[in-house]
């Protein structure tokens, strides 16, 4: 027994092909022809010049998350989901705010083996540098922005060129 799909596209068990009925790889072939016919609409839809401002906008968004997520590369998700009160426990205990609670800092310092002062101190100086270089990042894709509002035919749009770089020259 053999699987045919009927003019309808139902799947049967027959012994012998149908007339009218097509086999399973000429059902496979023509699903791979309608989803290559609408990828092929998709991209004609996105190519279309009229969109070249919405690809030029992704471009430039995809390039500054790029460089973005290269700043925190070497960190696991969830401790980047802790930076925030890091940073708020460190600036606490080093403004001398002794009601503060600093019990993640703590354990932190403990686990690496190092006063917590020393441990504020660093993770200070690592979300000053993070500032600085998230803001420049920022800061090119808000200039790009800028740059592709400011166009007024698709050939200026196609000439923007994204490169976002890291602060101190280095692409991302």
């Amino acid at each position: 027994m053999h699987t045919f799909y009927s003019p309808s596209g139902n799947a049967e068990i027959w012994e012998e092909k149908p007339d009218g009925y097509i086999t399973q790889e000429e059902w496979d072939a023509a699903r791979a022809a309608e989803e290559a016919a609408a990828e092929a609409e998709r991209l004609a839809e996105y190519n279309k010049p009229e969109n070249a401002r919405i690809r030029k906008y992704a471009e430039i968004n995809e390039g500054c998350q790029a460089a973005l997520a290269a700043l925190t590369a070497t960190y696991p998700d969830r401790e980047l989901l802790t930076f925030e009160r890091q940073e708020r426990e460190a600036r606490a205990l080093l403004a001398g705010d002794s009601a503060a609670d600093v019990t993640h800092i703590t354990a932190i310092a403990q686990g690496r083996g190092i006063p917590v002062e020393e441990l504020a101190q660093k993770i200070i100086a690592k979300a000053d540098a993070f500032a600085v270089a998230s803001g420049s990042i920022i800061g090119q894709r808000q200039a790009l922005e800028d740059r592709l509002d400011a166009c007024t035919t698709e050939e200026e749009v196609r000439g923007i060129t994204v490169n976002i770089s890291m602060p101190g020259g280095g692409e991302a």
